[in-house]
Parts: C-alpha cells; sequence; structure tokens
C-alpha cells in the first residue's frame, strides 16, 4: 500500500465469483450500462430535451471507456448479503483502498434540476461530479463508495481491476449460510493468508446486522 490515506471499503459476490476474485487477484468492473441502476449518469432532470440527448449521448461515449468500482462503507448489512452476497451463501471482500481514487456516493429524493451548463471550471467539475456520483436515495442502504477505471484490457467482454498497492485485499467475510471451508479460502490466497483477515459471520443477538462470528470452532 502507498504512503496515501487508506480507506477500508467492501464488496459482496457469490460464492463462485469471490473464490475467483481472491486467486486471481481482481474483482470485475461493472459497464456503466451494464449495472441495476436505470439511472446511472443520469440523476438530472431530463425533461429538457437538449439536456437529455447531451447526456445520453456523453453516456455512451463514457461507457466505452470508463467502468465503476462499487464498494459499501460497512460489511454490516443483512439486505446487501442478501442481494450481492447470494442470499448469505457468498463472500464480502474489504479492501484498502487509496482514498484519493474513492468517492461517496449522494443519495437524493429528487433528481438535480439544474440545467444551466457551468462555464467556469470549479462549478463544471462539480457538475461533473454530480453526474458521475448521484443517486435515488431508495439505493441508499447500499452506502455507496465508487471509483472509476479505465476499461483498458478486455477479456471475453469483461473488464478487471487488479490488485496493486493503491488496492489491496485486507479482509475475506465468509457468509453466514456459505458452504466454503478455511481450506478452500487459504488455497484461494496461495500463500497470502498471514496479510488477510478471515472469518466467518452470523446474524447480531442485539441489532439486525451481521457481524464477525468469534467463536471459531464453529467454522471447519
Amino acid at each position: 500500500m502507498s504512503t496515501s490515506k487508506v480507506r477500508r471499503v467492501y464488496h459482496f459476490l457469490n460464492a463462485e465469483y469471490g473464490i475467483q476474485s481472491i486467486e486471481r487477484k481482481r474483482i470485475k468492473i461493472s459497464t456503466v450500462l451494464g449495472v441495476n441502476d436505470p439511472f446511472e449518469l443520469l440523476g438530472y432532470d431530463v425533461s429538457n430535451r437538449a439536456l437529455r440527448d447531451l447526456l445520453m449521448e456523453s453516456r455512451q461515449m463514457f461507457n466505452k471507456e470508463f467502468g465503476l468500482l462499487c464498494f459499501s462503507k460497512s460489511s454490516y448489512s443483512p439486505v446487501q448479503w442478501a442481494h450481492y452476497g447470494a442470499r448469505h451463501t457468498g463472500l464480502c471482500l474489504g479492501f484498502d483502498v487509496n482514498a484519493e481514487l474513492l468517492e461517496d456516493v449522494i443519495y437524493q429524493d429528487v433528481r438535480v434540476s439544474d440545467y444551466v451548463l457551468p462555464i467556469d471550471e470549479a462549478s463544471q467539475l462539480e457538475w461533473v461530479r454530480s453526474l458521475l456520483f448521484t443517486k435515488c436515495s431508495q439505493w441508499a442502504y447500499e452506502e455507496e463508495v465508487r471509483s472509476f477505471s479505465t476499461l483498458a484490457t478486455e477479456e471475453d467482454g469483461l473488464f478487471f481491476k487488479v490488485f496493486d498497492e493503491d488496492f489491496s485485499l485486507a479482509e475475506i467475510q465468509v457468509g453466514f449460510n456459505c458452504n466454503l471451508s478455511r481450506a478452500d479460502i487459504s488455497r484461494a490466497l496461495v500463500g497470502e493468508a498471514k496479510d488477510v483477515s478471515i472469518f466467518k459471520v452470523r446474524p447480531a443477538f442485539k441489532s439486525f446486522q451481521m457481524v464477525r462470528n468469534l467463536d471459531d470452532r464453529l467454522w471447519k
């Protein structure tokens, strides 16, 4: 990891893709048009035809060159485990990421209604930022943190981000109903287990959260 400030963020996967990510030391980059939110990069009110055409064209161009790396601020949510962790049978990978590469998503109840394109550089940057990081508040449970990456190398129609000094694997959380064993995880890590925290999670006793199971005897 570089000397830059680091943030711990989390990425949920099913067991198959989780093991592949660990083994191959990479995670998939999502394309803008391939994510599950049809309003991606469309946080503005586009009832104005000129603005709508501009944003739709920009979205298509962006999709050809850049993709999304989507994370969560925490790994506690049972809803996240259910939706993205294959109903608690998958994994949650915790990454230490250069904080300069990450930005928190802004959640709003209504779409941005400023039609005036900014003139000065500062306003332009803020306008672009609102496009890239604004989502409907109904997605707020995800507590999303995101980073954008170039789509440099394609493999069977997919793009991947390789782990590096600014993007390192720090945790492997194993779902409550996951059938992967300790040995399965260790084999996937290929000698890096000493640097990665590995544990199974369970429903908390006093809250609606998924927490670390401190009784290691219950996971073989």
